[in-house]
């Protein structure tokens, strides 16, 4: 092989080798220290003060409102639903609007709902990332007649913070 040929093969392994670490770099970083995907999952969680996207909800009509955000699918809205009877039970003749939001049909959501013995809740649909929430169940507490955000809890709650929602919901 002549010189040439053999410089031109070494300049070829040298490219070849740098673009592989040069891929391999780009991967570990996307996959391994990406805070892309921790800063979307920061961006979804509720902002306090903000107002709730939620069509055809007239937030004026109570000066609460309490919105659960569920998913058919998902276990802990299952295992929170008497938690959400004790709600609907604690609320009931007092100025607290109660909605549930869940990403499927309505009419799907309402079947949903009924197996838990769960009545008395507006149901809308709505894409859960439009009204800042990534995790299911996702409890908000609004007021005024804007619909701002003033609390939320996410997830499955312990006892002490079902209480803690009950509480502010008839304070």
């Amino acid at each position: 092989m002549s010189k040439l040929g053999q410089k031109a093969e070494l300049a070829a392994s040298i490219l070849t080798i740098v673009a592989a670490v040069l891929l391999i770099g780009v991967i570990v970083q996307k996959y391994f220290f990406s805070t892309t995907a921790v800063n979307q999952k920061a961006r979804m969680q509720p902002d306090i003060g903000s107002k709730l996207n939620v069509s055809d909800v007239n937030f004026s009509s109570q000066p609460k409102t309490l919105v659960l955000a569920l998913q058919t699918g998902c276990h802990f809205c299952n295992e929170s639903a008497s938690f959400y009877k004790r709600i609907i039970e604690n609320t009931q003749n007092k100025n607290v609007k109660l909605i549930a939001v869940l990403p499927t049909s309505i009419e799907k959501s309402k079947a949903h709902l009924n197996e838990l013995g769960l009545t008395n809740l507006e149901v809308r649909r709505s894409p859960l990332d439009s009204i800042q929430v990534s995790g299911t169940p996702t409890t908000l507490i609004l007021m005024n007649e804007k619909g701002e955000i003033t609390d939320y809890w996410v997830g499955k709650l312990p006892s002490d913070k079902e209480t803690e929602v009950i509480n502010k919901l008839n304070s």
